[in-house]
């Protein structure tokens, strides 16, 4: 049985002293079934931000990693902190929000924690604050919001946060890296990957929940690889994210599905985050670690100057070629039945090669010019038989 805090009993002395209750009634969803909630109308200090809130999970991580310790919502400070992170997500939305708060006050109820904790409106609640700061206008000291009773559980919650955060009209969307974590939040309350789904109205398929845990793995794995763990940030923008679903979708769900081992699946994901690291391909290039992998002589040119003993020591320069020549092997051999192409691509790349060029005279360069003169003559023999 939960106690009861301070902050819970403020809460319900002012309810009960003060004439708060709205003509309204909230209806959320609690243990699989609707539920209608009194609406009362708070003073903002009785409450606090809610520290679990998805859409700046990522930020909030980052903020905790620089400051070397977590956040205490309760404390005022900490508070503070949290309130600018919120207000500097999407600075012109916010600016849009405020507006309309000023202009219309607060339409649509939050829903607070039986002890004041804001389960969704936390973005309003820290723009309602910064107006009472710039303005000292008493209407902005209150948060209209629903309280949940005494019994509701980690699974609840996350169904109610997730299910108006991911849907409510004039939110701040998630982004791509915070809407991984919400989702892997609602994994780790103990709800399947078809509950979640249920709960976001089928926004994602439960096979969709489950690629999107895979994905999150995959940046986590990426974090560690670059020493930089959990600092999601890192990967916030969706160009980035989008990386890792190519490599989920396209390399690592294929190859498990064509029964590669565990190892060189692992042997291609390092390769991949060195490629995602220091290069600049995109996911489009990042997809084709699959049919690279599934191609001999291509598998083996992306691995023969890649040291796995020290791959933080691969140069852009190595990693980008490697991966251009393992990329031609592959396209040379889905054109291995169109020889004109082929040649006019081999001409064409001769032709542009200085012949006063210093490095022709290295050892190496002279084995395969011997071997391109050796290819000549055999095709040269070969037309003319």
């Amino acid at each position: 049985m939960k106690l009861e805090t301070a902050r819970e009993k403020q809460i319900d002395a002012y309810i009960a002293t003060n004439d708060v209750k709205e003509d309204e009634k909230m209806r959320v969803v609690l243990k699989g079934q609707p539920k209608p909630l009194e609406v009362y109308r708070i003073p903002i200090k009785l409450l606090i931000y809610n520290i679990r809130n998805g859409r700046f999970a990522a930020e909030l991580l980052a903020k905790e990693t620089e400051l070397k310790r977590k956040l205490d919502a309760a404390n005022p400070q900490d508070a503070k902190v949290i309130q600018n992170l919120l207000l500097d997500l999407n600075p012109a939305e916010t600016e849009a929000l405020r507006e309309d708060l000023k202009k219309n006050g607060q339409l649509d109820p939050g829903v607070i924690s039986r002890d004041g904790a804001v389960i969704n409106a936390n973005r309003r609640m820290s723009i309602l604050s910064a107006l009472h700061d710039e303005k000292h206008d008493p209407k902005f000291e209150y948060l209209r919001v629903a309280r949940l009773p005494k019994d509701v559980d980690e699974q609840d919650i996350w169904r109610i946060e997730a299910g108006l955060q991911f849907a409510k009209e004039f939110r701040l969307d998630y982004s791509p890296v915070n809407e991984l974590l919400k989702l892997r939040e609602g994994r780790e309350s103990g709800l399947t990957p078809p509950q979640i789904s249920q709960a976001l109205l089928g926004r994602f398929t439960a096979s969709k929940v489950e690629e999107k845990l895979a994905i999150l793995k995959l940046i986590e794995s990426y974090l560690e690889f670059i020493a930089k763990p959990r600092q999601y940030h890192i990967v916030q923008e969706e160009r980035d994210v989008e990386k890792f679903n190519s490599l989920q979708a396209n390399v690592v769900a294929p190859l498990k599905r064509k029964g590669l081992k565990e190892g060189e699946i692992a042997k291609l994901l390092t390769f991949a985050f060195s490629l995602i690291q220091k290069t600049d391909l995109r996911h489009w290039d990042i997809r084709l670690l699959s049919k690279i992998a599934a191609e001999p002589a291509a598998h083996v040119e992306l691995f023969k100057n890649y040291n796995f003993k020290n791959p933080n020591g691969a140069s852009k320069e190595t990693l980008e070629e490697s991966f251009t020549t393992a990329k031609e092997i592959l396209d040379a051999q889905a054109s291995h039945n169109k020889p004109e192409r082929l040649l006019k691509k081999a001409l064409s790349a001769l032709q542009g090669i200085a012949s006063n060029n210093s490095k022709l005279g290295d050892p190496a360069m002279k084995t395969l010019l011997t071997s391109l003169k050796k290819e000549v003559e055999r095709l040269m023999s070969a037309k003319a038989k």
